[in-house]
């Protein structure tokens, strides 16, 4: 019989006196923000493991995407938007990542086609929280399509963009905006930065920060712009032409010489600084056709060079035309890869069927639930708030009673998740420069977002991906009769926030 001493002595024991084998299991559920900054300031023990599981963390997550060869699950976690704080749904917004402040920062965006937003959102990483910022100065106008990057000196940059105005009742017209607005962080305000030698009004751009000769600019390229034709009326025409901006203090605009040839003029493509002295385009749209080419620009020769693209089996490795130009990607800067998520378009096996017909939707978001399946009362309700996860986990042990879906098409409509494209870029400085589609690693999407195919933003943080936001598009078959041109399209924008962690182990 256990003496009152010995139990004094059993339940005075704290978490200190754990094996470090149960500790590093514990810390590496944390989220890689504020909880690792804190448990680094306990004692040395804790710094020295927190510096194992930070370094176990990412290397899981980079070797996860860069080696082709092994398997690789990846979790979704989606979160709903938060009703008190009326976060509209949207698509085509502006996202900028502060890794100082472990924040995400969102601007703007469209809620449908003819109406845009200028609301400006930040989402806490560490709390998967978001707050309005009300924020003073110059506030920019509603618009979507803007470029929004961090000047890694305490400011935000957002320039160009589109609205539509209202001509009369029923008439609408594009509207492009050429303003630069600059967020400092520290003060919390907007400014309008006011300089007459700018690209002129435009969206669809890219844009993103490079280190030449130790100054601080943004480079943007291409884009929609305005020019006047024969009877002086203004009409949108992709361009792409190369732009460069300095920092706040000088506010100059001038525009790259380019030698030698060009990439076609486009729009809805996504850069990336690759060094100091280069950048990489990929994707976009331009008039006449969608662009799967890749481009990379070198600062010291002034020159494009168009790099050669691999893909063996261009239907399995590789998105459909369909969706490439309205898909950003997002670099993984160690692993030298490009990340984008796309419809996946293919049947499903009848071993895939069965399994499928016994999953646990309690993790996704109600909506989409209710839209493919009908269920009774009993069925568990959603949970979107990260401390319900107990309540998700619950719900595992009655998957049976999900009833068994025969329908081919029903089942598309539930296997048509997000699968995950890989583009290495591991061979772009050899002697024979080239990027490669990689294999597809998971075929699973369940639990990704159901409502979030196109214009969604995608950003990688520490160890995880995060997706907001986007529009899904499906179009209505209507009589035989009509061509396809004469089809229409039902339009619906999401506010879903997922957040993507990529291991052979749940993080």
């Amino acid at each position: 019989m256990m003496s009152h001493n010995d139990d004094i002595c059993v339940y005075s024991r704290s978490i200190e006196d754990l094996p470090e084998e149960i500790l590093l299991r514990i810390f590496r559920s944390l989220l890689p923000y504020k909880d690792y900054a804190s448990i680094r300031l306990v004692c040395r023990q804790w710094e020295r493991l927190w510096r194992v599981i930070k370094s176990w963390r990412m290397n899981t997550f980079y070797d996860s995407l860069s080696l082709s060869t092994s398997s690789v699950s990846i979790h979704w976690h989606l979160i709903d938007p938060p009703a008190k704080f009326n976060l509209t749904p949207r698509f085509s917004h502006s996202v900028c990542y502060v890794d100082s402040k472990r924040m995400l920062y969102v601007f703007g965006g469209n809620r449908d086609m003819a109406t845009s937003l200028n609301d400006f959102w930040s989402l806490d990483l560490s709390t998967r929280s978001w707050e309005r910022i009300l924020a003073t100065g110059s506030y920019p106008p509603p618009k979507c399509s803007s470029t929004f990057i961090d000047d890694e000196q305490g400011n935000l940059i957002l320039f160009g963009g589109r609205s539509m105005i209202y001509i009369d009742d029923i008439h609408m017209r594009k509207q492009l905006h050429n303003e630069l607005h600059a967020y400092s962080l520290e003060r919390n305000s907007w400014k309008l930065n006011v300089n007459f030698n700018e690209p002129g009004p435009i969206c669809g751009h890219s844009a993103s920060m490079v280190t030449v000769n130790n100054q601080k600019r943004m480079i943007i390229f291409g884009g929609c712009t305005l020019t006047n034709d024969q009877s002086q009326q203004a009409t949108p025409q992709s361009t792409n032409d190369l732009w460069q901006w300095t920092d706040i203090q000088t506010n100059t605009w001038t525009m790259i010489h380019v030698d030698g040839i060009r990439p076609e003029p486009r729009e809805g493509h996504s850069q990336f600084t690759l060094n100091s002295e280069n950048i990489l385009i990929v994707g976009g749209s331009s008039l006449t056709r969608v662009c799967r080419d890749v481009w990379m620009f070198s600062f010291q020769t002034n020159q494009w060079t168009q790099i050669a693209v691999n893909n063996q089996y261009p239907n399995d490795f590789a998105p459909s035309n369909d969706d490439l130009s309205y898909l950003p990607f997002c670099m993984i800067s160690p692993s030298n890869i490009l990340i984008t998520f796309g419809r996946l378009k293919r049947h499903p096996t009848e071993h895939e069927r069965h399994a499928y017909s016994q999953y646990d939707f309690s993790h996704c978001d109600k909506r989409s639930r209710d839209d493919v399946l009908t269920v009774s009362s009993s069925f568990p309700s959603s949970s979107s708030d990260e401390n319900d996860e107990r309540n998700r986990c619950s719900t595992t042990s009655k998957r049976s009673q999900l009833p068994y879906i025969n329908n081919r098409y029903s089942m598309m409509d539930l296997s048509s998740g997000f699968q995950m494209y890989r583009l290495d870029l591991s061979n772009i400085f050899s002697s024979n420069p080239c990027v490669t589609w990689l294999p597809s690693k998971c075929t699973s999407v369940f639990g990704s977002p159901s409502h979030s195919s196109l214009y969604y933003s995608l950003i990688y943080t520490r160890s995880e991906l995060i997706l907001f936001g986007g529009i899904e598009k499906r179009k209505l078959n209507l009589r035989r009769e009509f061509s396809d041109k004469d089809n229409r399209f039902r339009s619906k924008s999401s506010g879903t926030l997922a957040f993507i962690t990529i291991s052979n182990i749940a993080l």
